[in-house]
């Protein structure tokens, strides 16, 4: 896959990378921005923070351009070209090359994590971007983010927390801790707590609701969380558009299957075994993408071939059609 990124670094001179603590409207900066576009964040979403906060920094069709090279929709493009940039403190040349280097390696790890379903692909471009400015929380909020989503919570917790000791009024940094911790049975207590901090913090942010919502149905309130759903959903934001659901369970969905062709290099070979990938399916039933999990090199590529072809049923939350993340195992077996 081609990596497309621009950074233009007199444009950074213009923006504010202060470590101290921000103003309660924090403004949007290019670092922040795209660390939530690598990660996954919604172009609604973030046109929305733009609106909301506003920018520091006047993005040029360099900076617009990177960003729809990493995935971003009309909707905050437009936002963008509609914001004014706010005046920010000058950082020094420094800072503008650290962030500089930071946003060519977060605008890598947005096309690699490409539907926001490549975490693996990615990591190691997220760990360069804390490594070219350590410094930088929006770096380290990405990092763990990242990290949780490959199931090493706590490396993903100790990267957020080290985002928040560099920055403690980091904005969204009680939702990404809380967010985080949720993937934690022992912390969901914790989890809630940082979570009822972030819903005072952001009381019209629907993810956030709804992200408090599971930590007090985790905690036993059920009465409580059905609230919060609630108010999420009367919020000017979609419910999440993907859930993730067990093989078993897809299984009864599906309409179609394609069968593997075994190849003939690992039958010459003797090579049998089996193929696990994590399966994305999109809102009309079809497979929109495929990570394999594990599995010999030799089979993978049969096996994500045959898994493309495969067609469900679509998936209805709260009678909408949601994508679906699901994992599959293909097995290969030599007949005796």
């Amino acid at each position: 896959m081609k990596l497309v990124y621009w950074v233009s670094v007199p444009m950074l001179i213009g923006s504010s990378f202060a470590q101290t603590a921000p103003p309660l409207q924090h403004s949007l900066g290019q670092v922040e921005l795209t660390a939530l576009m690598a990660t996954g964040s919604t172009s609604e979403r973030l046109a929305q923070f733009v609106r909301d906060r506003g920018i520091d920094f006047t993005p040029d069709e360099a900076f617009l351009k990177s960003l729809a090279d990493d995935g971003a929709e009309d909707s905050l493009l437009s936002a963008l070209r509609s914001a004014s940039g706010a005046q920010a403190n000058t950082p020094t040349n420094d800072a503008a090359l650290k962030a500089a280097a930071v946003l060519i390696h977060l605008h890598r790890a947005a096309q690699l994590n490409r539907n926001n379903f490549h975490p693996h692909e990615a990591e190691p471009e997220f760990r360069e971007a804390v490594a070219a400015d350590p410094a930088n929380p929006f770096a380290h909020v990405a990092l763990g983010l990242i990290l949780a989503r490959t199931g090493q919570t706590d490396a993903g917790i100790l990267e957020i927390r080290t985002a928040l000791n560099l920055q403690p009024n980091l904005p969204g940094g009680h939702f990404y801790l809380g967010d985080v911790l949720l993937a934690s049975p022992a912390q969901h207590r914790e989890a809630l707590s940082e979570l009822q901090q972030a819903v005072t913090s952001a009381p019209s942010d629907a993810p956030t609701r709804y992200a408090y919502a599971t930590a007090l149905a985790l905690n036993g309130d059920k009465d409580g969380a059905a609230e919060q759903r609630k108010i999420a959903s009367g919020l000017n934001s979609a419910p999440p558009f993907r859930i993730r659901i067990g093989g078993q369970v897809m299984q009864a969905k599906l309409v179609s299957k394609a069968q593997p062709r075994y190849p003939n290099e690992a039958k010459a070979a003797h090579i049998e075994g089996t193929v696990r990938m994590d399966v994305l399916v999109g809102k009309d039933g079809q497979v929109k993408d495929i990570a394999a999990v594990n599995g010999a090199p030799i089979l993978s590529e049969a096996a994500v071939n045959a898994v493309k072809r495969w067609r469900y049923r679509p998936t209805l939350l709260n009678g909408q059609p949601v994508e679906v993340v699901t994992e599959i195992d293909v097995n290969f077996t030599l007949r005796r």
